[in-house]
């Protein structure tokens, strides 16, 4: 008897303990971190500073690899592809907003989550100082008269600079000859050499403010509703014309996401670990170093900032002729 009782106790414990859920704690591994540009871009480089601050909190590595190709379609694909467990980062921009209207892929940001959007970076509108061009309303004038007389640099289909030319295409009816280049980089390169006349360039693309001080380039207009404490002198575009306006912000910007499905547990705790990252003095050091805008978004803000941005974007690619399917096509609405 004192068996058989000793034997259902032991049983008891045994299916007690099998019916329990055990639940490790998130993240039991390292994680991957897929850069959708290439090394050395403002992407990669913001991606791998603020990176390690967050594996503090985490107490796990992220590894970080480049997969660049498609403006960011190659590697945003990649991740989607990949189980929705919290263990493969996308790391992106602004770019994805672009791919449904300019047909380059049907996955954009509606297939992900936010985790934090880390900063913004406001476009300045240079020119060569050897070109004859002192005012933006010059350069507009220029074109008109003779159009696709003036060559703009781009960082290729979709880019930020390709987007602002369908923008001055829009509001000032004015096409320039678009000169593509593979990234900001050999565009601003290109540009210092005279071998274009004008290209839109971030303010956190390393070098543009030094060349605009020393001037190695010549600024006309910064492409926000008020001008830069850095570049007083510099008017915002708003103050030339006004209707652009409605459409800003455009610019550069990076974040982190996963895919949609993730757990929310993980996706809390990423969001705590690059929280705790983007109000770090050293990453604070690092966008005004960059004289960049901290966004410090996640959640519900985030994907406001995202989908406005692209409404805007959409609209303006496909109005101006550069889109290939309607916004419309994928609910994306106008503003």
């Amino acid at each position: 008897m004192k068996k058989a009782l000793l034997g259902l106790i032991v049983l008891s414990l045994l299916f007690g303990y099998l019916g329990t859920p055990s639940f490790a704690a998130y993240p039991e591994r390292n994680l991957d971190g897929i850069i959708c540009w290439g090394a050395g871009g403002g992407t990669d480089n913001t991606s791998r500073f603020i990176t390690p601050i967050a594996e503090e909190v985490l107490g796990k590595k992220i590894i970080l690899q480049n997969k660049p190709g498609a403006a960011g379609a190659v590697g945003t694909t990649y991740v989607y592809n990949k189980p929705a467990d919290g263990y493969t980062l996308l790391y992106g921009a602004e770019s994805a907003n672009t791919f449904k209207v300019l047909g380059i892929s049907k996955i954009d940001y509606d297939e992900f989550e936010p985790i934090m959007l880390f900063l913004f970076g406001v476009d300045v509108i240079c020119v060569n100082p050897n070109t004859p061009y002192k005012t933006l309303q010059d350069v507009v004038e220029a074109v008109k008269r003779n159009p696709k007389s003036v060559k703009m640099a781009t960082s290729g289909t979709g880019g930020i600079p390709f987007v602002l030319s369908c923008l001055m295409k829009k509001i000032n009816n004015v096409e320039f000859n678009l000169v593509g280049f593979d990234g900001d980089g050999p565009g601003m390169t290109a540009l210092l050499g005279g071998h274009v006349d004008m290209m839109p360039l971030s303010t956190i693309v390393a070098g543009v403010y030094d060349l605009i001080k020393t001037g190695q380039l010549r600024p006309l207009a910064v492409i926000y509703d008020k001008r830069l404490p850095n570049l007083p002198n510099v008017p915002a575009i708003t103050e030339i014309y006004p209707e652009y306006k409605k459409y800003l912000p455009v610019g550069h910007w990076y974040g982190v996401f996963v895919k949609k499905g993730t757990p929310a547990e993980s996706i809390n705790t990423l969001t705590a670990a690059f929280t705790k990252a983007v109000n770090d003095p050293r990453f604070d050091e690092y966008v005004n170093g960059l004289n960049g805008i901290k966004l410090a978004l996640s959640g519900d803000k985030a994907k406001e900032f995202i989908n406005r941005g692209r409404s805007v974007i959409s609209w303006v690619l496909y109005e101006s002729g550069a889109g290939k399917v309607s916004p419309a096509e994928f609910g994306i609405p106008k503003l």
